[in-house]
């Protein structure tokens, strides 16, 4: 267990805030390591890098005075000083890797949680905007999305007696991040990333959401029909999220009915071509 330190996360963070409550399950650090960054006094601030914390989360030694930012925090708390451990995870091979995949999650994590604004009083905590993670999520996001429908929408269409090309949830996927893209940058261009950010992770919920039925399809062989059902209440679930998303965002209706807009377009278009 570690001891005699601060580990700085974000309050207001809902991912922050479980995996600091899921260290101290774990017993991997004491109950007094978990500190949040809006609260620590100056005789921190004044030892770390208060900037670099907001994106790197910060594992403050208090008897050394040491800071370690980041990766190498977490891999500090998950090794506990298991030097073999530490190698491994050091390892160029395996270090690199892991530091992309962290700065992926760190840069994109707002968008992410999805979580409200912080309040005005609090001590700002909130990571640099950083165009590379942010267009590699929204791509990445419409890849997996579009890969999800690509097999679970042929059950629906062939339950209806049509068929789509395989191309072609691609192409809806990515066309809403564009079609989405305009409109936001109409009605409020200094939110256009973080709206599709959210939108991307909406997106990437409802594709994990469709998973369950794909995956248990394998052994039980449901009909057309249900494949529909659950579709609706994912798509409604989804639906809300944005709604939610939005609203914290101060966007208001216009961004969710654009994203209705396009889907329900898109549908009508399939419909006359492939029907």
């Amino acid at each position: 267990m570690i001891k005699n330190h601060k580990l700085l996360i974000d309050k207001n963070c809902p991912m922050c805030n479980i995996y600091g409550k899921t260290f101290k399950k774990l017993n991997m650090v004491d109950q007094d390591t978990i500190s949040p960054y809006q609260l620590v006094g100056e005789d921190l601030t004044c030892s770390i890098d208060m900037h670099r914390a907001q994106n790197e989360v910060a594992l403050h030694d208090t008897v050394t005075g040491k800071t370690i930012y980041g990766l190498d925090s977490m891999v500090a708390i998950f090794t506990q000083g298991n030097r073999w451990m530490t190698r491994f995870l050091q390892f160029p091979l395996v270090y690199k890797p892991l530091l992309q995949l962290y700065k992926f999650i760190t840069y994109n994590r707002k968008v992410i949680a999805g979580n409200q604004k912080s309040p005005a009083t609090d001590r700002v905590c909130e990571p640099d905007f950083n165009y590379f993670y942010r267009t590699l999520f929204i791509v990445l996001s419409a890849l997996f999305t579009g890969l999800v429908l690509n097999n679970y929408v042929s059950h629906i269409t062939s339950y209806f007696g049509f068929t789509t090309p395989w191309y072609v949830e691609y192409m809806i996927c990515f066309g809403q991040v564009v079609w989405q893209g305009i409109m936001i940058n109409l009605w409020s261009r200094k939110n256009s990333w973080d709206y599709l950010g959210n939108m991307s992770a909406v997106s990437t919920l409802g594709g994990l959401l469709l998973l369950p039925l794909l995956l248990l399809n394998n052994y039980m062989h449901f009909s057309g029909l249900t494949f529909l059902i659950y579709f609706t209440v994912v798509v409604s679930m989804m639906l809300l999220e944005h709604l939610r998303r939005c609203r914290n965002m101060d966007l208001g209706l216009l961004p969710t009915i654009s994203w209705i807009a396009f889907r329900t377009v898109v549908l009508g278009i399939i419909l006359s071509v492939f029907v």
